[in-house]
């Protein structure tokens, strides 16, 4: 177990509960929000080790969490993996420019997302 700490954000409830239950089985703290707001207020208290979330939803939306996060102080290091929909062509790059570290496109494969966290939490 590892004990570090991943704040999930997504606008969709089910997707939250599925990632919150997969990442706690995996030995994570899950932290969860269902909207921009709400997740870069939990990341400025909470400090996570590592950020998943969505990058089009409401409520100032994906694209101003990820500049947001990557200007505090308190969460500038954390790395953000962003998980998607969407098929636009040029949204990778669009969000790693924004801040995030990588990208996966929902549906992801389970065992590909708990190696994308490992990675990105020095883990594997």
């Amino acid at each position: 177990m590892s004990g570090k700490s991943i704040l999930v954000i997504d606008d969709d409830k089910d997707v939250l509960q599925f990632l919150a239950g997969l990442l706690g089985k995996a030995g994570y703290k899950v932290l969860t929000a269902l909207d921009p707001l709400q997740g870069l207020m939990q990341a400025r208290r909470e400090a996570p080790d590592l950020v998943l979330t969505d990058i089009l939803m409401p409520a100032g939306g994906g694209f101003t969490l990820l500049e947001r996060l990557t200007q505090n102080t308190r969460t500038m290091a954390v790395p953000i993996i962003v998980l998607t929909g969407s098929i636009e062509p040029d949204l990778e790059a669009r969000a790693k420019a924004a801040g995030a570290t990588r990208l996966l496109r929902k549906p992801c494969d389970n065992a590909d997302l708990l190696a994308a966290v490992r990675e990105s939490l020095g883990e594997g």
